[in-house]
Parts: structure tokens; C-alpha cells; sequence
């Protein structure tokens, strides 16, 4: 049956994520969370077998079988105790439920993790005392006559019953909420992204999930009449289409397991990154590969030798020898142009190794290796008091920085030699950084602007430029999730941004 199975497949989840090194407490909850469900689930389907008015339709909520439904009914635990676990297992799911979400979302300990803890398990205990039946029994032996009508102490209870629905749900929303924070909240990095996005549609299923079943827990399930000592056992309000619920625990155990195993993996990312090890891998394409840029411009000098010699060949007509060594000389840059054209398309894709990086201490150490460079410039650059540390390949991302500057020293030749400035500022707006280049030289033509960033694009002779410095500059950064643009008008000078997602501002 399948509940035996949701139980199998929950424990060897649980089994899963408690043998990683790197659980956390919004693991332990949610695998809380999990078990608190499939017990109620397991508690909803023995009351009902209990109950004759679902002897009939039992197999079409949950697909048991009759023999099992008769095993259920004399399964040799009453129906106040049943009534009991249900109230308890669906208060532990919403506790359970919030806090995984808390924990998830803000690293807390010691007192104020443990106030936290015994402030939001105040109102499900008082729940659970409310809505045990033994209590509203003997409440109500003890309040009616003399202090209230049944249908008044009905009624208070009603009103009770819409309060405590009010916060369950708020316990609901509040984890939810508490979710999306954190998804905002994160650095705008896309492997922690999607993972927090990961965790989030997973949990938001498995809560809807459960408000489908269960939205009416916790309740007493009794009524009760004191003149003839009699009890009465209320059937479970289930909504909607009975087949749905056969798939529900599916589904449930689906988005656990996702849930678990985002949160997990989540909790290895942070510890690497605390401990400052490189913790994101990224394909490059090979397009931004020395190996692939050599290739290619090896490919453009050969057809520059090869059109020299058609050239040549014109000119020494007359001399067979002469022009017999210059189809040679033709044939040869052939074989290496197509050695090196399988080369350039059989290239293999490399890694990124993203690690923390402080971007202070990145661009302190390249500005001063390309002083020598630079020593004709006034380069302007006030590191901000506070560390901004980022994700980034330190060789990749210095790779691009060194462009800009190179490509901003070019720009600067014609430039009288006193006014030459190259400015570097830094800011970090919201969740990213913000890192601006900005030269004061010739500028870019407005109608080469769209196309600087396109490979092998430049307005410069071939001999001095390859035309492939900012497309590799925007590969890189595009693969460090960050964004890079230009600004420029001839005569003034161009600025180069670059966005790149923010890890923190304070020391690794």
C-alpha cells in the first residue's frame, strides 16, 4: 500500500540527508516536517476506516483495499487517541514547517535561537490542549449548565476554531514569506538561485499540499451531550476530488525530497564559501579559450600569407621556379590552416572555478602589476572602507579588468600626456556590485557601440588588434552571472560597467 511505501521512501530520505556532513537544523525540521505529514496522512486514514460513514469510500480517497479497512477498524487504538495524534502530528508540521523556513533563512543561535523555538511553540501546545477531545469533554461537563448553553460554549468554540485557522495558515504564509526573503536575499548568483528556488517551489508545494488535506486541523471531531453522557464522533471534513488524495502523498514525498536534498546541497555551498574554498564550477565556452582566439587568429594570418602569395604569383609569371616555391609556400599554410581549423572547432570547453574573492585586494595587486603600463596615466582609484567580496575566478576576472585598462591606455595615445586619466570606482547597490572603468580618450563611434562585445568585431588595423578582448571580457563575466556595458561619445571618453553579484560586504 502505498503509505507503507511513503514511509519506506521517507526514511531512506531521512537516511540520505543525515549521513551528509553538511545538514543543518532547517534539514532536521524539515525532515520533521515530512514525518509530521505522513502521520497525519496514516491517522486521517485509520479514523476513516473507524468511521462507517466512509466504509464505502474509503478505496476511492486512498485507494485501500477492504481487507485493509477491516484491519484498520480493529486496529486496537481508539478514535480519541486518533483524534489526539492528528492534532499533535498537524501542529508539528506547521512548527516544524515555519522554522525550516526560519532556519533556511537566517543563521540563528544560541538564546535567541532557543526563544524563537519556545515562542512559536506556544501557540500549537495551546492548541493541542484546546482541541484534545478529553479536554473539551470535561471542559464542557464543567462549564454547562451553570456558565454557558451548549450552543454557547458551541459557539465559543467556533470562534476559537476561526482564530487558531487564522494563525495556522499565518504559520503557513510566514514560512513561505520566509522563503521568498531568502530567495531576494541571496547573493544574485545562479547555482545559489536556483537552488533557493529549488527549496522554494518544493515547499510551497508540499504546504499546499497538506491545506488541501488538512486544512481543517486541528479540531476536536466530537460533540457532546451531557444530560445523556453521550459522545459523538464527527466525520473528517475532506474537499475536492477523492482521487486526488491518493496522489497527494506523491507528490508530498517528491517535494521533501527535492526540499531536503536543495537545503543540503545549499549548506555546502555556504560552508565552502565561509571556508573560502571554490565551490562553483562554470563552463566557459571555448570561444573565449586561448587556445580557440590563437587558433582562429592564426587562421586569419594564413589566409593573409595565402592571399600574398595569389599576389606573388601574378607578379613572377615569368619565373616557373619562383612560383612553383610560392604554391608551396600556398600549400603548406593550407595544411596548417586546416590543421588549426580542426583545432579551433574540436577545442573541448574549460571550467571556471568561482571562489570569494575580495574585490579590493584583486584590483590593488593588478594595478600594480600593470604600473609599468600605466606609469604615463593618472589612474584614479579610492578603494572603498568596507570589503566587497564577490564570486569570480581571480585569473579569469583579472583577465577581464586587464583588458579594460589595456583597452583604455590605447585609447588615451592621442591624448595629451598631462590630461591622460583613467578612473576606477566601485559600488554596491542592492545585492550587486557595481565596478566602472572610464577613460577620458578618443571614445567609440556610436555605430560601433552595438558591436564591440561581438567576437572578433574591431575597429582597429589586424596587426595591432585581434578583436578579441571585450568578447572574451563579456563571456567571462556573463559566465560569472554578472553583466558588462559601455558608454561612449566620441571626443569624451568611454565607460565600461560591469555588474557582478555581491557575496557580502565584510571580511571572508
Amino acid at each position: 500500500m502505498f503509505i507503507f511505501f511513503m514511509f519506506l521512501l521517507f526514511f531512506a530520505i531521512a537516511i540520505f540527508c543525515l549521513t551528509q556532513q553538511k545538514y543543518t537544523r532547517a534539514t532536521l525540521f524539515m525532515l520533521g516536517m515530512g514525518l509530521s505529514f505522513l502521520l497525519v496522512v496514516s491517522g486521517i486514514m485509520t479514523y476513516m476506516a473507524k468511521d462507517a460513514y466512509y466504509y464505502y469510500r474509503l478505496y476511492g480517497f486512498f485507494g485501500i483495499t477492504r481487507d485493509l479497512q477491516n484491519q484498520l477498524l480493529y486496529l486496537p487504538i481508539s478514535r480519541y487517541m486518533l483524534i489526539r495524534g492528528m492534532n499533535v502530528f498537524s501542529m508539528s508540521f506547521l512548527y516544524c514547517g515555519l522554522l525550516s523556513a526560519v532556519f533556511f533563512a537566517f543563521n540563528l543561535t544560541g538564546a535567541k535561537s532557543r526563544r524563537l523555538l519556545s515562542l512559536l511553540a506556544v501557540p500549537c501546545v495551546v492548541q493541542i490542549v484546546l482541541y484534545d477531545p478529553s479536554f473539551y469533554e470535561a471542559l464542557y461537563y464543567r462549564l454547562y449548565p451553570d456558565v454557558m448553553t451548549s450552543q454557547a460554549f458551541v459557539a465559543a468554540y467556533e470562534l476559537i476554531h476561526r482564530v487558531t485557522f487564522v494563525l495556522n495558515t499565518g504559520y503557513i504564509g510566514g514560512g513561505i514569506f520566509l522563503l521568498v526573503y531568502a530567495f531576494f536575499d541571496a547573493p544574485k548568483l545562479r547555482q545559489i538561485r536556483s537552488n533557493i528556488a529549488m527549496i522554494l517551489i518544493s515547499y510551497v508545494s508540499l504546504q499546499v499540499t497538506y491545506y488541501y488535506i488538512n486544512f481543517w486541523a486541528p479540531d476536536v471531531l466530537i460533540t457532546v451531550s451531557k444530560a445523556a453522557r453521550f459522545v459523538r464522533f464527527k466525520p473528517i471534513n475532506l474537499v475536492g476530488n477523492p482521487s486526488m488524495y491518493a496522489l497527494l502523498p506523491y507528490i508530498v514525498g517528491c517535494c521533501l525530497f527535492v526540499s531536503l536534498y536543495g537545503i543540503v546541497k545549499y549548506a555546502r555551498i555556504q560552508n565552502r564559501i565561509r571556508n573560502q574554498e571554490s565551490v562553483i564550477s562554470r563552463n566557459i565556452d571555448s570561444a573565449v579559450l586561448t587556445s580557440r582566439v590563437y587558433s582562429h587568429y592564426m587562421k586569419n594570418e594564413l589566409l593573409g600569407i595565402m592571399a600574398q602569395t595569389e599576389f606573388l604569383e601574378a607578379m613572377c609569371e615569368e619565373s616557373p621556379e619562383v612560383v612553383r616555391e610560392i604554391k608551396v609556400i600556398e600549400q603548406r599554410c593550407r595544411g596548417i590552416y586546416d590543421r588549426l581549423d580542426d583545432v579551433h572547432k574540436k577545442t573541448m570547453k574549460s571550467k571556471m572555478e568561482l571562489e570569494p574573492v575580495l574585490l579590493q585586494e584583486l584590483l590593488g595587486r593588478l594595478l600594480a602589476e600593470l604600473a609599468p603600463r600605466l606609469k604615463r596615466i593618472n589612474v584614479h582609484y579610492e578603494p572603498r572602507p568596507q570589503p566587497i567580496t564577490i564570486m569570480a575566478d581571480p585569473y579569469y576576472f583579472s583577465q577581464v579588468l586587464e583588458n579594460l585598462l589595456a583597452n583604455a591606455a590605447e585609447a588615451l595615445a592621442s591624448v595629451p600626456e598631462n590630461s591622460r586619466r583613467i578612473d576606477i570606482e566601485t559600488n554596491v547597490k542592492h545585492k550587486w556590485v557595481e565596478l566602472i572603468v572610464r577613460d577620458n580618450g578618443v571614445g567609440i563611434p556610436e555605430e560601433h557601440l552595438a558591436e564591440i562585445f561581438q567576437p572578433f568585431f574591431s575597429s582597429k588595423p589586424t596587426a595591432t588588434n585581434w578583436g578579441v578582448g571585450l568578447s572574451l571580457s563579456h563571456s567571462i563575466v556573463t559566465t560569472h552571472g554578472g553583466k558588462i556595458g559601455a558608454v561612449s561619445k566620441p571626443g569624451e571618453g568611454t565607460s565600461f560597467r560591469i555588474v557582478m553579484p555581491l557575496l557580502r560586504t565584510s571580511k571572508i
